[in-house]
């Protein structure tokens, strides 16, 4: 198998820079998203892992060997694109059999592997169908065996589940881990979609404008956002971020919100720590909707809010408010009993607030 390194890895097209000195290390038999919005660079720069993009500047090493002058059918990388680009003419086996046959495997192994191959995508009783035939469910099982059957050192992905339906996207997802846990293969997988990274991926890089933004492990990013981007883009609903002011109330710290309120830091000694490393007055404070809550009561250390709407999703209800001109919302596992215009107190999780500098967006007191 193989470990990835990109080193300084640039990717220009005229004057628009697609990646930008991109530093990332892809452990071998990890499980790694890209993460970002359209045009972020994700997939230019999965096309140039598998060598179908030539960097600008930069080097790719696979297990610390330049691939740099490697044709892609020598990088022994196997590539599952989002339009199935698999072959419609021939039948669910010939499509499987394709890539062995290439390697000129004898008969009776290419039969086995085709036919394990069907039976962990859920494909035996196609294999004698015309791909033509098939649902697009179907078509992804084939072009996802198709590439993993020859088992290759790297397993590039770039959202092939994104045409799927929203149930067989969440039944795929479980049938790729079992897939990266049987091969042990070293996945790269491109997404714009935070769940399906999130719940695939042992770690995640995610990437705006070219430029990485943050790499770690789901916790990680979900729960140690570095910057405002990140922390606006992961969840759902994503964080609360609200522009607030670094002052002092009767001696004690505190960040104001305007007409909604105050937020005294003399209580949270994980927020105060962060408070403390702000070099301007001028601050975004975050927090996850599922750790905020609200009351009806008169409460000095909550942040005055109106109602606007409520969202009921399955198990858990999702209420939108309005502080002082910015909507926020709130994630509660039960039924919500306030109705819409009701006047209430958003209170801040103790221990669970993050502080972003205004101007940079960087996050505060992380080491």
């Amino acid at each position: 198998m193989a470990s990835i390194r990109l080193s300084s890895l640039s990717k220009r097209f005229g004057q628009v820079t697609a990646v930008d000195r991109l530093e990332l290390l892809i452990p071998d038999k990890e499980f790694v998203a890209l993460l970002g919005p359209s045009g972020c660079g994700k997939t230019t720069t999965m096309n140039m892992i598998a060598g179908i993009e030539r960097p600008t500047e930069g080097r790719i090493l696979f297990d610390d060997r330049d691939i740099q002058n490697l044709p892609p059918s020598r990088r022994d990388v196997g590539f599952v694109f989002q339009n199935y680009a698999i072959f419609t003419h021939m039948t669910v086996y010939e499509n499987l059999a394709f890539g062995l046959r290439v390697r000129k495997l004898p008969r009776t192994e290419i039969d086995r592997r085709v036919r394990e191959m069907a039976s962990l995508m859920r494909l035996d009783n196609r294999l004698d169908w015309l791909s033509a035939k098939l649902s697009v469910n179907e078509l992804q099982k084939v072009a996802i065996g198709r590439s993993a059957i020859t088992e290759p050192a790297i397993f590039l992905l770039d959202e092939p589940l994104s045409n799927l339906d929203a149930a067989f996207r969440a039944f795929m997802r479980t049938e790729l881990k079992h897939l990266q846990h049987q091969f042990q293969q070293t996945m790269v997988y491109v997404t714009h979609d935070q769940i399906e990274a999130m719940s695939l991926a042992d770690r995640i890089a995610v990437m705006n404008l070219g430029v990485l933004q943050q790499y770690g492990s789901p916790a990680e990013v979900y729960n140690q956002p570095r910057n405002t981007f990140v922390a606006n883009f992961m969840g759902s609903p994503s964080m609360n971020l609200l522009p607030c002011s670094a002052v002092e109330n009767n001696g004690v710290p505190a960040l104001s919100f305007g007409e909604v309120g105050m937020l005294s830091l003399a209580q949270d000694d994980a927020l105060l720590r962060r408070f403390r490393t702000a070099q301007a007055p001028s601050l975004v404070f975050g927090a996850r909707p599922e750790d905020m809550e609200i009351t009806t009561s008169d409460n000095d250390a909550g942040l005055a809010a109106t109602v606007t709407f409520v969202e009921p999703i399955g198990p858990r209800t999702v209420v939108h408010l309005d502080m002082g001109g910015k909507t926020i919302k709130i994630a509660k596992e039960k039924r919500f009993p306030i109705g819409i215009g009701s006047r209430v107190n958003v209170v801040p999780p103790r221990g669970k607030c993050h502080l972003f500098d205004a101007e940079s967006g960087a996050a505060l007191g992380l080491e």
